[in-house]
């Protein structure tokens, strides 16, 4: 997918508090998996179903701002979060095609953190 989709992503999620290299949670109402064991990829999609993602058909996944993003049904990008990034930080939004193409809603993402936490916010 285009970079134009990370780089309206990044401005979306820079709107939000930080603290160091990823999300304050802390003033944040939000779901929380943790990944650590095994966890299986049906657990992971059954969680993110719950999210404010989950209401989308797709996913948008960024690793940052500069690199274009990856586009894929949701099931199988949840299933496969670690083919879709190698890096332990990551961000995924729902997103609808309309017309042929992609539709993200920011507002509604997935923040993968040390490649053993996803959390979301609470659905809005």
């Amino acid at each position: 997918m285009a970079v134009e989709f990370s780089s309206a992503f990044n401005t979306y999620l820079c709107t939000l508090p930080w603290a160091g290299a990823g999300l304050d949670w802390r003033g944040i109402s939000h779901r929380h998996l943790r990944l650590t064991g095994d966890v299986p990829d049906e657990d992971v999609v059954g969680w993110a179903r719950h999210t404010a993602a989950g209401t989308h058909d797709y996913i948008l996944a960024t690793d940052s701002a500069d690199e274009p993003s990856v586009l894929c049904p949701f099931d199988d990008g949840l299933r496969d979060l670690d083919l879709l990034s190698h890096r332990p930080d990551l961000f995924i939004c729902g997103a609808d095609l309309i017309g042929g193409r992609p539709s993200p809603v920011y507002p509604h993402f997935i923040e993968r953190r040390f490649l053993e936490h996803l959390r979301a916010p609470d659905v809005l």
